[in-house]
């Protein structure tokens, strides 16, 4: 079997066996994988204390037939807040299940994966509520399943005067273009999520937005993630809980 080195996150796993884990990974050479870590729930296993949400591991891996394997790690960087705190880890685990959903198998996208560690130390000091909205966003814009929010959908002219939003068709249209039951579209939601979609992880202020825009910016994408999805995402079930 070719063994092969990569950077990885891990972004799922799931008991597989009597000690075993499935483990999906976001790597940086070959974007989403899955593999077997076998043996990895015996705590004397070497494997055990890097197969946790959210490592950020030196990963050897076995290429197999059906799945590769996991074969030895190193263990880069452990995120304390994603780790221990709950609604933390809550919306750490939204952001993990879009790219789960979303993202190819075996497809590299090296500038998400450096993105992707930016949004994860960014949850150890910020609202995770407002880092996962823009980290969702962010990887829409990678997939090409972003809503148009900058010119109009049937027009093509850019959004001045928004006439409101549909999710079906897939974006905003300009008052001229406007149709009775859309979704109200104003400019300051606009700019709301045009600003987290287009956030800098590097940047150090926090982000001057307002509560009512966040949460009405927050509706719209989790409603297009369903109406993308055919039903809601699993980690909303988590975070409605805490």
């Amino acid at each position: 079997m070719a063994l092969y080195q990569t950077e990885a996150v891990v972004i799922g796993a799931r008991n597989w066996g009597e000690a075993d884990k499935m483990m999906t990974f976001f790597t940086r050479e070959r974007g989403l994988v899955e593999a077997v870590a076998f043996g990895c729930r015996r705590p004397r296993s070497p494997l055990a204390a890097g197969m946790q949400l959210f490592s950020y591991l030196e990963l050897q891996l076995a290429e197999g037939r059906r799945l590769d394997t996991v074969k030895q790690i190193q263990l880069k960087c452990r995120y304390k807040k994603l780790s221990e705190d709950l609604s933390v880890m809550a919306y750490g685990a939204l952001v993990a299940e879009v790219l789960r959903e979303f993202m190819p198998a075996g497809v590299p996208e090296p500038k998400l994966f450096a993105t992707l560690l930016e949004i994860l130390t960014a949850f150890e000091s910020r609202n995770p509520r407002v880092t996962a909205l823009a980290a969702i966003l962010q990887i829409l814009e990678f997939t090409g399943l972003q809503l148009r929010y900058e010119q109009c959908i049937h027009c093509g002219k850019p959004i001045v005067d928004s006439g409101g939003l549909s999710l079906k068709e897939g974006g905003a249209l300009c008052k001229n273009c406007g149709e009775e039951g859309l979704i109200p579209f104003s400019e300051d939601l606009r700019r709301t999520i045009l600003a987290l979609r287009d956030f800098d992880w590097e940047e150090t202020d926090a982000l001057k937005l307002q509560g009512r825009f966040i949460m009405q910016a927050e509706r719209i994408t989790l409603n297009h993630l369903r109406n993308l999805l055919g039903h809601n995402l699993k980690a909303m079930e988590f975070i409605n809980q805490i």
